[in-house]
């Protein structure tokens, strides 16, 4: 496929995923989305992830590629996890209908996380960096603005969260004090209750959860996720070093990559990093508050990652094929 078309491709999957979060969510009275648009957004990440993965295999087989076919196996790999995490968090949610602490594809999440990190730390040790004071202070403040934005996060989220039942007033009492606020209230007699004649309680089936009438998890996956429950907060600061890792990184690769032929596609992969970063704080920040709706608009910001990824990619590989073209014509 030419260049213009791999491009334009990932230029409208990255359009429609938007329109698709426009257009067509409709939360539902419980403030919920319906399956059809949680399978929908669902597998237009997977399939930008998946795009991304096999574009960054692409340049790993080609032996023309400037900047090493290492990094982009270990950023197409990275791609691959995430996309697998994806699939299974698709599972776990949508299909059978949990809501773990800590799941299987939060593992494939943290290993994309390794190897996107080792892909273009590879881009990035190769160049000997010689930055100047400036550089290094916008490597060191892209860091640091991460660090502080997450804390940011960490604490609103904590000022937000609901109070505790503990600390909540005993409106049971109010109750009971409310007719005595009111002088003109006529006075309840006590024996008033007796006079009713005695109803046995209607005994009410409990009806099932929908997630437990309708979609069954095998037994193996709920004694895996009470297994991996306790991991909540190990997986939890693994996540935030990751984003951490991520940004400071991207913000080295604007910085070493500025100016220059090859530059255009480390801007696009330093842009991919941002947005993954963008979403993932989001997403802390309603974990957090316990306010996370599946279906949110700024869950574009992980497919646009890809579509940034996926770019970044296609760019390398025009770029260095007619490099390698011009330096054969200069030397015939």
């Amino acid at each position: 496929m030419s260049t213009p078309l791999l491009v334009a491709a990932c230029l409208a999957w990255g359009l429609a995923s938007l329109l698709f979060f426009l257009l067509f969510t409709t939360p539902g009275e419980d403030g919920t989305q319906p399956d059809w648009f949680l399978t929908g957004i669902n597998m237009l990440e997977i399939g930008a992830f998946l795009l991304a993965s096999l574009l960054c295999f692409r340049n790993w087989r080609s032996t023309q590629i400037v900047s090493g076919r290492n990094v982009w196996f270990w950023i197409g790999l990275g791609l691959l996890f995430y996309a697998l995490g994806t699939v299974l968090f698709f599972v776990w949610g949508t299909v059978w209908g949990l809501d773990p602490a800590v799941s299987l594809g939060d593992f494939f999440y943290i290993f994309s996380y390794i190897f996107l990190a080792t892909g273009m730390f590879k881009a990035v040790l190769p160049r000997r960096l010689n930055l100047e004071l400036p550089q290094w202070l916008i490597v060191v403040g892209i860091g640091l603005g991460g660090v502080l934005l997450a804390i940011f996060v960490k604490l609103a989220a904590a000022e937000a969260a609901p109070m505790p039942l503990g600390q909540l007033p005993a409106l049971h009492h109010l109750a009971q004090a409310a007719p005595d606020a009111d002088p003109g209230a006529e006075a309840i007699p006590a024996a008033a209750p007796e006079v009713a004649p005695e109803v046995a309680p209607e005994v009410v089936p409990v009806a099932p959860a929908p997630a437990e009438a309708d979609r069954s998890a095998p037994d193996l996956i709920l004694q895996l996720d009470a297994m991996l429950e306790p991991l909540v907060d190990v997986v939890g600061l693994l996540y935030l070093i990751g984003d951490i890792v991520l940004l400071v990184i991207a913000g080295t690769l604007l910085v070493a990559f500025w100016g220059g032929r090859y530059s255009q596609s480390w801007k696009l992969i330093a842009i991919a990093a941002f947005c993954l970063y963008i979403a993932d704080m989001f997403f802390a920040y309603a974990i957090n508050t316990d306010t996370y709706v599946e279906g949110s608009l700024w869950e574009v910001f992980w497919t646009f990652s890809a579509v940034f990824f996926g770019l970044g990619a296609v760019v390398e590989h025009a770029v260095s094929v007619s490099s390698r073209r011009s330096t054969r014509r200069r030397r015939g």
